[in-house]
């Protein structure tokens, strides 16, 4: 008897039967060709098909892309019957799975820049995104309604390439979403003005695919059910517009929220409760009578369970979850949930990636801290070793955690020694501030995977030139981390200085009046996690820019936390000296004295802890150097770097 009866039960879409009620949703990759399915995107939906996923549904694939811009080119694309052969090569791939497969129809409107566009963007009304901030061009009646005709022709051609559903994107502020608030739709005319006015431009497209192609292709449309934001769409008004779109012909409804600016974000940090839109989803499931897709946050088959068999929704999305793992749903159904590699939220490898990509206007794939084999899944299998090596591992940080886990994997014989009493590292260090537990359990996760493994890990181990040759690897894995810097005016013997690293450790500096040195990550981190501890506290940064190693969610929440907590954020403030209890700063070129200062905590980047390697590189057979050791960075970059040297050593 399964743990999971309720999410390993079939539901029906319309007329198409779903194995269970798992749903990956639509997450963008960046992977395409041109607009095209690349081999990669349809090796990266293959595994989490392998993985027993019930539904599958695409990145959003434009309806309409103008060729001169950036999006025709990393976009999906489903604008043209040019773009059918790859996507049909897709379908054709997840079928024999027993994965049933939608493809997502998406208009960006107003939320792109014309300069990645190519033109002009369009929307109900001449209003800019808050962040995008173009001025789109106001759609008029007949663009509106060849508008319509583009989402049912978009149809139609994943009908054509073996598609089983449709999605159409109605969330997250981008066009369809745009109709239906009043934030970003001011129309007097039928496709604005009252619900049913809003609704109208969706209600459309609906019914239209359905004259089109009848019952031969169900249509899910995602909505917001909340916008979260100013102006924007409440539960209340979806709760009325959502029964008018099953009336057109919605067979689903997938309920999310947020647009671009909102609080709180479309794609939820970990600071946000697991399950955190599954209210939502419930709120909507009292008024339809067809199946709501719940999501937010939920990572973990027994919370999945429970919104399914609570019946608070019929379905759940476990996007990210399945990008962490793919094959999350069959570890749950044969009872192997120890196994399951759960998200922990950070966004560093999937929405990071693409928002920075957009600001740089480059493109960078996606990938995932805990999985870095993201759409790389056929170029990164992992072989087992014909010869096994003996192979020391130096470090229990991320990197060398990874780099220990997979080497063993492959057939090595590893041991891993770490200096300290614990492993983890300075991800141990990053999970103790308020809201970054999922940290502390990914390393446990990883503690009990390298016991099942067979690593030997040995703990308060620290390594020496002959302590290492008394081992007699036949390679040697360098992953020994940074250790902080302190700046040159900073007395660092002082008794009232010390550093992030050992607050976050649990040594919490005496008296009230902290001053933390440092704006980044690190420093912005520390201040949450003194914030709840009775402290006065005072950040300075010297340049213009807090979070400048952060991703642009978790810096949005964490910014505002702070605020909350009453932590003073000083931006341009050049620290010249710390001397006797005072603190002496250019703040945007004027001095002040920061006086009875309590404690001073230097977050000020952190340094290669490289010193050993050099020493020992002429003297063992093999050597690697990984992670923080090799360049201080994110997690992100430490776990890609042990990966690839387990894969290949």
């Amino acid at each position: 008897m399964s743990q999971f009866p309720a999410l390993f039960s079939q539901v029906n879409i319309g007329d198409v039967t779903l194995k269970n009620r798992i749903v990956m949703p639509a997450m963008a990759t960046n992977g395409t060709t041109d607009g095209a399915v690349s081999q990669n995107i349809i090796d990266y939906f293959v595994q989490r098909a392998r993985g027993q996923a019930g539904l599958i549904i695409t990145e959003a694939a434009a309806v309409e892309a103008p060729p001169s811009g950036k999006l025709a080119k990393y976009h999906l694309n489903i604008s043209d019957d040019r773009f059918i052969p790859s996507l049909k090569k897709l379908t054709s791939a997840i079928h024999p799975f027993g994965t049933k497969i939608a493809a997502q129809l998406s208009h960006l409107g107003r939320q792109i820049n014309s300069s990645f566009l190519g033109v002009q963007p369009t929307a109900p009304s001449p209003i800019p995104c808050p962040v995008c901030r173009d001025i789109p061009k106001e759609l008029t009646i007949n663009e509106i309604e060849s508008l319509v005709d583009t989402f049912v022709r978009a149809a139609i051609r994943a009908h054509k390439a073996g598609f089983d559903m449709v999605e159409l994107h109605g969330c997250h502020g981008y066009l369809i979403n745009q109709f239906f608030s009043l934030r970003s739709n001011r129309r007097t005319d039928r496709y604005g003005g009252d619900l049913k006015g809003r609704s109208r431009f969706c209600m459309e497209i609906i019914s239209g695919i359905k004259q089109k192609l009848g019952h031969n292709l169900p249509i899910i449309v995602r909505i917001n059910g909340d916008d979260f934001i100013r102006g924007g769409s409440t539960l209340e008004d979806m709760q009325k517009i959502a029964p008018l779109l099953v009336e057109a012909g919605a067979d689903a409804l997938h309920v999310s929220a947020g647009v671009y600016g909102s609080y709180r974000a479309t794609v939820a940090p970990m600071f946000e409760k697991r399950g955190c839109f599954a209210d939502l989803a419930e709120g909507i499931k009292d008024v339809v009578t067809v199946p709501v897709v719940a999501v937010g946050r939920i990572n973990d088959p027994f919370m999945a369970e429970e919104i399914v068999k609570s019946n608070r929704s019929d379905l759940v999305a476990m996007g990210r979850a399945l990008l962490a793992d793919p094959e999350m749903p069959l570890k749950a159904f044969s009872e192997k949930t120890g196994d399951i590699c759960r998200c922990t939220g950070c966004n560093q490898g999937c929405i990071d990636r693409i928002n920075d990509s957009m600001i740089k206007g480059a493109t960078e794939t996606i990938t995932c801290l805990v999985n870095p084999s993201v759409l790389r899944e056929s170029e990164l299998k992992l072989n087992a070793v014909s010869q096994p090596k003996n192979i020391l591992v130096l470090g229990g940080g991320p990197a060398g955690l990874e780099a220990a886990l997979i080497a063993a994997g492959r057939g090595h014989e590893v041991s891993l020694w770490e200096k300290e009493d614990r492993l983890g590292g300075q991800l141990l260090l990053a999970s103790a501030p308020p809201g970054r537990n999922s940290f502390k359990e990914y390393i446990l996760f990883m503690e009990k995977q390298l016991q099942k493994a067979g690593v030997n890990v040995f703990l308060n181990r620290f390594a020496t030139c002959d302590s290492i040759l008394k081992s007699s690897p036949d390679a040697v894995v360098y992953a020994m981390g940074a250790c902080p810097i302190f700046p040159s005016f900073v007395n660092k013997e002082s008794n009232n200085i010390t550093t992030a690293w050992d607050v976050l450790k649990g040594n919490i500096p005496r008296g009230r009046k902290i001053v933390i040195l440092g704006g980044g990550a690190v420093g912005l981190e520390t201040a949450h996690f003194l914030s709840g501890k009775d402290k006065k506290i005072t950040l300075l940064e010297a340049t213009g820019k807090l979070g400048g190693d952060m991703g642009a969610i978790a810096f949005f929440y964490l910014k505002r936390m702070l605020k909350e907590t009453g932590v003073e954020l000083l931006r341009f403030s050049e620290v010249k000296a710390v001397e006797n209890n005072q603190v002496l700063v250019m703040v945007r070129g004027k001095e002040k004295r920061l006086k009875n200062i309590d404690a001073v905590v230097v977050a000020l980047g952190a340094r290669s802890n490289d010193s050993l390697f050099s020493k020992i590189s002429g003297i063992v057979p093999e050597i690697h150097m990984i992670g923080d050791a090799l360049k201080p960075r994110k997690a992100l970059e430490a776990i890609a770097e042990g990966f690839e040297v387990g894969r290949t050593i």
